[in-house]
């Protein structure tokens, strides 16, 4: 069986389901009438990218040997 060579923790896959889920917020709220605009979603989306970007930082360093 064929192992994916990219191996994320679980800290970085919680981050990336929940930008997913407002993004689709966010999105919906663009295009629908059914959801409200609110500047959470946005404020929401661009903190999850941050929290992202710094958990693949920490993912990306080895740790050092004993």
């Amino acid at each position: 069986m064929n192992k994916s060579k990219f191996n994320y923790s679980n800290r970085t896959k919680i981050i990336v389901i929940a930008l997913l889920v407002l993004l689709t917020l966010y999105i919906g709220s663009l295009f629908t009438n059914i959801i409200d605009e609110n500047p959470l979603y946005e404020g929401g989306f661009w903190s999850g990218i941050l929290a992202w970007m710094t958990s693949m930082y920490f993912d990306g360093k080895e740790k050092p040997p004993l």
